[in-house]
């Protein structure tokens, strides 16, 4: 990279770092409850820069399909944002209230996404910070509406050994929560066996690629393919059996 190539860079990177309005948005996840005091929360903007900046604050429905991706549909209808729209002044605080309003008796786990989004806004800003370039912050956070009484209960529905689209071997394992509240597959050890006797047990991310640390939500089984594991026979269409263990 030459000399004028470097110094375009440079300046690009001081124009990024000037021309951002950061704000900080807490807390990243709470719980609410149907009914009742808890059905109400808090949350605070700060705006730590130097201009005035606007936020927008909507709240969708997080579902998941089948390979664990996450799914998002309005919720609007199920929650009471106040404000929902705020213009911040620089370097202070602004607190919101959200307040649930959908069914009052929950015996699922029902959870959502606050999502906090900076909005262009340039009313006050000094021309000295105003740039062609416009980097706008976006806060997507946990929230989750509980049931009375919550029962944790993950498995293995399935496990296939197959080969993708490059013809490796690989294994796709069905997990399914059939609890009602959400968990986090923390430190994830998945066994297999097949109906020979032979097993192996994987503890490493890179063997539980998309399982170690998901996030599977109530109710909800997904399948997940992961590198085919040392130390097992491959046959594709065997049988296979698996059994997870995580920290709760």
């Amino acid at each position: 990279m030459n000399m004028k190539k470097l110094l375009f860079v440079f300046c690009l990177l001081v124009l990024v770092i000037c021309c951002v309005s950061a704000f900080q948005f807490s807390p990243l996840e709470q719980t609410f409850e149907p009914s009742g005091i808890n059905t109400q929360k808090t949350y605070t903007i700060v705006n730590d820069s130097d201009d005035q900046i606007a936020i927008r604050l909507t709240v969708v429905k997080r579902d998941q399909d089948s390979e664990g991706n996450e799914v998002r549909s309005d919720a609007s209808q199920e929650f009471l944002i106040s404000p929902s729209s705020i213009i911040v002044n620089a370097q202070s605080t602004y607190v919101v209230r959200v307040q649930y309003r959908g069914a009052s008796v929950v015996s699922t786990e029902k959870a959502y996404r606050l999502i906090a989004e900076q909005i262009p806004y340039s009313q006050g800003k000094s021309q000295t910070t105003q740039s062609m370039f416009n980097f706008l912050y976006v806060y997507a956070t946990s929230l989750y509406v509980i049931p009375s009484e919550s029962v944790a209960k993950v498995d293995i529905g399935a496990v296939k050994a197959n080969l993708d689209a490059d013809g490796n071997q690989v294994m796709e394992v069905t997990i399914r929560n059939r609890g009602n509240v959400h968990q986090i597959l923390l430190d994830a050890e998945l066994t297999v066996k097949d109906s020979n006797g032979n097993a192996v047990v994987l503890t490493e991310a890179e063997q539980l690629t998309g399982i170690d640390s998901i996030n599977i939500l109530a109710r909800k089984s997904i399948t997940k393919t992961i590198p085919w594991p040392e130390g097992l026979p491959f046959v594709q269409g065997g049988s296979y059996t698996g059994s997870l263990t995580y920290s709760e």
